[in-house]
């Protein structure tokens, strides 16, 4: 699929809150060199996964209504007010800066990792079996002569994923898959409808 922008107006096939001239501008200002170094096209898949990962995450708890049943994102979004009482119009500046925060992050790792595996591995002298549970790698060390080779794991029990902020709106997720980012996540805050409680609506 073409990199497709949200203009505002509720672009059927869009799978982009914002465009590399917006998030070159963003991280130019911040001095984020690891982003102003790539290349566009890997850009605008950072961003489309920074998108992605938005509407997934967010998507349930976003205030307000989609603006039109057949538009490709979230945004933008009727009876949708700040808290001041004012209306979001368009694509809001804070998801604008959230989505180019994410995008920072997916062009380095995956935004939603994948969950850690359980492994085994066989001794071929002794014939025996051992089992874990894998996390990051933490360490390697290999010797020769005689050959040895040993790969440490984080335990993952201890080091796990943070447990998910409320902001995280699958049931289908545990409390240890989904980490938290929290320079990009403060920018959603006033997007989110607060907990339960009942949202009003204008006349």
């Amino acid at each position: 699929m073409a990199f497709t922008l949200e203009d505002g107006t509720g672009v059927a096939n869009a799978n982009a809150y914002i465009d590399e001239t917006f998030a070159d501008t963003f991280h130019g200002d911040r001095g984020n060199t690891t982003w102003t170094i790539a290349n566009t096209a890997d850009k605008q898949s950072a961003i489309i996964r920074a998108t992605d990962y938005v509407d997934k995450r967010f998507g349930a708890r976003f205030r307000g209504y989609k603006e039109h049943h057949d538009q490709g994102l979230e945004w933008p979004r009727i009876s949708a007010f700040d808290n001041d009482d004012f209306l979001w119009d368009g694509v809001p500046a804070p998801l604008e800066k959230a989505v180019a925060e994410y995008a920072l992050i997916a062009l380095q790792i995956s935004l939603l990792p994948l969950p850690a595996r359980p492994y085994s591995t066989l001794d071929p002298a002794t014939g025996s079996v051992t089992s874990g549970v894998s996390g990051q790698v933490v360490s390697k060390r290999e010797k020769v002569g005689p050959l040895e080779e040993e790969t440490r794991y984080s335990d993952v029990s201890k080091n796990a994923y943070r447990t998910k902020p409320a902001a995280a709106s699958s049931p289908l997720v545990s409390d240890f898959n989904l980490p938290e980012y929290p320079v990009a996540d403060e920018w959603l805050k006033e997007l989110l409808k607060n907990g339960f409680a009942v949202e009003l609506r204008r006349a």
